[in-house]
């Protein structure tokens, strides 16, 4: 049982519940810990990031729950950190997930008719995708980013729009150069299921083709529901480990605070 989640958002940024909602979803369905990242603030993006002015009350609301909560569930304060953000440094954040929402200051997975718009201005799949993966790429020289979040957000849509299907050589080799680049780098790579809580998917990403891949060099994965919403805690948990079973991974790697991960057995 998967007893740890790591990516959720709340009120603070475009979820739609409350820190505390979220925590106790997350002790409702029995986990051990559950960390709350919310989106870095960039000026221009308020809509869907933290303000600046409300990023101290974030963590000191992540605090008042870590101590109100206290023997009954871990709580970690998280971070996704967006690569066209300002460089951020781990404290006071347990924590970093590092994802790209944006090329060319336009985002990526606002809506399909966005992400079409976007492929037509940067002239096709294949060039987008490699300006993708590369901004991807960039985060494994970043030692503070510890998680690599819906690596292949790119193909969100792709089940209802395929804009990206069927994969191509220069799109494969584009994502696999990146995956490598973050791999060696000690990245850990999270099966994400966001977009199935919000209708978009009916599987998880990354890819098979890509966790398999990921599997060959050894690569590290943990599991996270990317959960906007108290509801969605736990969404295609099982799917997940399902997908991670069948890709060959045998452990996912727990966050245990102090910077450290360890492995806990599929």
């Amino acid at each position: 049982m998967i007893r740890q989640n790591l990516h959720c958002h709340t009120l603070f940024d475009d979820g739609k519940d409350s820190p505390e909602a979220m925590v106790l979803a997350a002790l409702h369905k029995g986990f051990s810990s559950v960390g709350v990242s919310l989106h870095c603030p960039i000026d221009g993006e308020e809509s869907w990031c933290c303000s600046k002015s409300n990023e101290q009350n974030f963590i000191d609301e992540m605090h008042r729950l870590r101590d109100a909560y206290a023997g009954h569930i871990e709580v970690w304060c998280g971070l996704e950190y967006d690569v066209d953000a300002p460089r951020r440094s781990v404290p006071p954040y347990d924590y970093i997930i590092g994802s790209c929402h944006m090329l060319d200051e336009m985002p990526i997975d606002y809506s399909p008719e966005a992400a079409e718009e976007l492929v037509a201005w940067l002239r096709g799949p294949d060039r987008t995708a490699q300006m993708y993966y590369e901004r991807m790429g960039v985060m494994a020289d970043y030692p503070e980013i510890s998680i690599a979040g819906h690596f292949d957000l790119l193909t969100k849509y792709d089940e209802q729009a395929p804009i990206y299907r069927p994969v191509t050589q220069a799109y494969r080799d584009a994502a696999f150069a990146a995956m490598e680049k973050l791999s060696a780098a000690g990245k850990i790579f999270e099966i994400n299921s966001g977009a199935i809580s919000r209708g978009w998917r009916t599987t998880p990403y990354p890819a098979p083709e890509l966790l398999r891949h990921l599997r060959s060099i050894g690569g590290r994965i943990c599991i996270s529901s990317d959960a906007h919403s108290a509801a969605a805690m736990d969404c295609a948990f099982d799917q997940c480990e399902t997908l991670a079973r069948d890709c060959g991974f045998t452990e996912l790697w727990h966050f245990r605070g102090d910077g450290q991960f360890v492995p806990i057995k599929l």
